[in-house]
């Protein structure tokens, strides 16, 4: 039976390949490759195949489908030099590590929705959970809404999906982050700046996607330690108008800043929410030292925002769609100089923003 099934074999192949040379002798090659391709993908050329190399015929089961893995990428947005207005570099003091003044407990206000009691001057004095030794970065920025824009100007247009949205990586918020990144790498802080737009085209599921993004990071760099979710406000007046939130810096136009803490007053597990807020407590303190008048009112909410993820992630509003990209961008450089300072002092101090 062996010899039956082999014979017949070779027989077929026979048949095919005279077939095959027939025409490419009368100038068919296309028609003799596809008739190749044709038979090839067929299962019982497969089992053909396998019986000449094993003498046996198997089941040729079908592959399996095709995965499709997607992989983050940190990409700079692209500015359009002949567009492009960047406001003047501010002043950036020579050792960021010593901050010279301090906002105490005080003088930091704290909204917000949540109702959970809490003891805000220890929380500001006591160390801070932060592991800054050791290689790699220690600080992600991220977009939860990665289109959120300001109000377009002359300089800085934009084309809009919706009122103050848009897909342009170099009009939005991720504009902002990425200005951010480059004032905390030329203060020495290793950064990530992952500019993935996670609110579109699906809007409610943003928070999911970012979450899952930050686990990806995390897995890769585990010595990450805050994450910074960075956004743009909108406020509006009586008539629908967008209010700017502006302040005066060194005498530039700067948007004002709004600290974002998260609890689990809302439900969802976040134990450790104490420590975000200390290291929030410490930021603002530092920023309102360097830059009176920077921030907003710290705002404690209900809601994780994906910070139980690091002891020190925060959701920073930079303005309100009032104001115009380049005041936002004025911002990221000062919030940059007081993270700078903050990282670098809790470092050198062990925790603390001063030595004892």
């Amino acid at each position: 039976m062996y010899q039956r099934k082999s014979r017949r074999c070779c027989a077929w192949m026979l048949i095919v390949s005279t077939c095959l040379r027939l025409c490419m002798l009368l100038g068919l090659d296309t028609r003799a490759m596809t008739l190749l391709t044709q038979a090839a993908a067929k299962p019982e050329t497969g089992k053909l195949l396998l019986f000449l190399e094993t003498g046996r015929i198997l089941d040729i089961e079908p592959p399996p489908p095709e995965v499709r893995v997607s992989v983050l990428r940190v990409e700079e947005p692209q500015p359009r030099p002949e567009t492009v207005s960047m406001p003047m570099e501010v002043h950036m003091v020579p050792d960021p590590a010593l901050p010279e003044a301090l906002a105490d407990a005080e003088e930091i206000p704290v909204a917000g929705a949540c109702t959970y009691s809490y003891d805000k001057a220890d929380l500001l004095d006591r160390p801070s959970a932060m592991d800054l030794t050791g290689d790699g970065p220690k600080v992600l920025i991220v977009h939860t809404h990665g289109t959120e824009a300001y109000t377009p100007t002359a300089e800085q247009p934009y084309e809009a999906i919706t009122d103050y949205r848009t897909l342009e990586a170099d009009r939005s918020v991720i504009a902002v982050g990425a200005e951010l990144a480059r004032t905390l790498e030329a203060g020495g802080i290793s950064v990530l700046h992952d500019t993935s737009v996670n609110d579109y085209p699906s809007y409610n599921d943003s928070y999911w996607t970012t979450l899952s993004r930050i686990q990806g990071w995390l897995e890769q760099y585990p010595g990450i330690q805050m994450v910074i979710d960075l956004h743009r406000d909108g406020v509006e007046d009586a008539d629908g108008g967008a209010v700017a939130l502006s302040c005066t810096q060194q005498g530039q136009q700067a948007a004002r800043l709004m600290l974002v803490v998260g609890t689990d007053q809302g439900g969802l597990a976040h134990p450790d929410w104490q420590e975000n807020l200390a290291n929030g407590l410490k930021l603002q303190s530092v920023l309102e030292g360097a830059y009176p008048g920077l921030c907003r009112s710290l705002d404690l909410r209900t809601e994780r925002f994906n910070q139980h993820m690091t002891p020190g992630s925060l959701l920073v509003e930079v303005g309100s769609n009032g104001n115009t990209l380049s005041e936002a961008l004025t911002s990221a450089r000062l919030l940059g100089d007081g993270l700078c300072r903050m990282l670098h002092a809790l470092e050198q101090n062990g925790g603390t923003l001063q030595n004892g």
